[in-house]
């Protein structure tokens, strides 16, 4: 087993996840859809990460750049037609526990450069975007 098939291998992890969360989105309610798209963001962008370093493809992290600042977006573009924020814990846990464990080892293994502070902002972002976009701030609802 080489080095890109133990990347390829934790990429699946995200994907299988996905799957209870792509059921909660399609017989879920609203609010239950909101958290749902909010955690397929995160991820996908967690999956497009692992997956750039096992196939060798340095694009896949231009495409995880993108889903971490068009996810929250749409998480809260929606949020705004619901009228609700959701409070989820396990979006917020899961950014502020997966994304370290994911983006620092890929750290490691790109070594320092570009591609690492690359690899370092994607992080920040789905962080950042999971942890604004799961926490309704108490209110249960979206202020204009």
């Amino acid at each position: 087993m080489s080095t890109s098939d133990g990347w390829l291998a934790a990429a699946l992890v995200p994907l299988l996840a996905l799957v209870p969360v792509l059921w909660r989105i399609a017989y879920g309610s609203p609010k239950d859809r909101l958290i749902g798209q909010n955690l397929t963001s995160l991820l996908a962008g967690l999956a497009l990460l692992l997956a750039a370093r096992g196939f060798h493809r340095t694009s896949y992290n231009d495409v995880a750049l993108v889903v971490s600042v068009l996810g929250p977006t749409g998480t809260l573009i929606y949020a705004r037609f619901l009228d609700v924020l959701p409070d989820s814990r396990l979006v917020r846990w899961t950014a502020l526990v997966g994304v370290p464990a994911t983006v620092l080892p890929l750290c490691v293994a790109t070594g320092p450069g570009r591609a690492m502070v690359k690899l370092l902002l994607i992080g920040a972002m789905l962080i950042a975007g999971s942890v604004v976009t799961s926490a309704s701030g108490g209110k249960g609802g979206v202020t204009a």
